[in-house]
């Protein structure tokens, strides 16, 4: 499988698990088809940090994505009047695992210099992103007490460091490995619900067929417009009708 077929089914899946959660909140089954998306965008996620030459612009897409989606949040909060807070959509989630994914990049490549200066700040670069993420994921975990309002980034610190365990290798024996330990990790953390993780498990069987090549079409832009595009449907559905 290539990686358009790969994203195609997370775009369905996710496509399912929004629709269940906004309109059909009691079909427990939709919300479990929609644990197949997540895994699959975050491996791409690492491994778009593996391979993009412009790491920024990467960063900067995902993130301005994410301000987008925010955005549609925020309006349907407003216009039905809903106050759960501010939870912080998944792209924002990415974004802050790019961040990191490109410091441990740049620490491995540095680590590799003969220049300990170069070393020396490659590690530290790493070092520093550690403790600003974890500070960021400290707060949003006592925002409610802080700030009277309660801050969260979707799944949290595990969503924001999965994509790492995809951008450790190029080999796919090594990044399968590291990248399927750390799901079940996230899986049976996030979840109490014990059905719930093994659905999130299942993406794993799919990636084990990855090809590593992208696929015929470029679909790039499709991929990046489908995530605030479906919301605001979901989102006039249940306003409207």
């Amino acid at each position: 499988m290539n990686r358009n077929q790969l994203k195609i089914i997370a775009c369905i899946s996710m496509l399912i698990d929004h629709v269940g959660y906004v309109l059909f909140p009691d079909a427990v089954i939709l919300r479990l088809i929609g644990r197949i998306a997540m895994p699959i965008f975050a491996f791409f996620i690492g491994e778009g940090c593996l391979y993009t030459k412009n790491k920024k612009k990467y960063f900067l897409r995902v993130f301005i994505l994410g301000l987008l989606c925010q955005a549609v949040y925020i309006t349907e909060s407003l216009i039905t009047h809903s106050n759960g807070g501010a939870y912080l959509n998944i792209l924002l989630t990415f974004s802050l695992s790019i961040i990191l994914c490109s410091s441990y990049l740049s620490a491995v490549s540095a680590f590799r210099s003969d220049d300990k200066k170069q070393r020396i700040k490659g590690l530290s670069l790493f070092a520093l992103c550690l403790i600003v993420i974890g500070a960021v994921c400290l707060f949003c975990e006592h925002s409610l007490a802080l700030t009277g309002i309660s801050i969260e980034f979707d799944y949290g610190i595990c969503g924001i460091c999965l994509p790492l365990f995809a951008a450790l290798s190029k080999d796919k024996t090594k990044k399968l490995i590291c990248f399927s330990l750390a799901l079940t990790f996230s899986a049976f953390t996030l979840y109490n619900d014990i059905l719930f993780s093994f659905c999130a498990l299942i993406p794993l069987a799919l990636l084990i067929f990855y090809n590593g090549k992208g696929g015929k079409a470029n679909l790039k832009y499709f991929f990046y417009a489908f995530y605030p595009c479906h919301l605001a449907l979901i989102y006039l559905v249940d306003i409207f009708i």
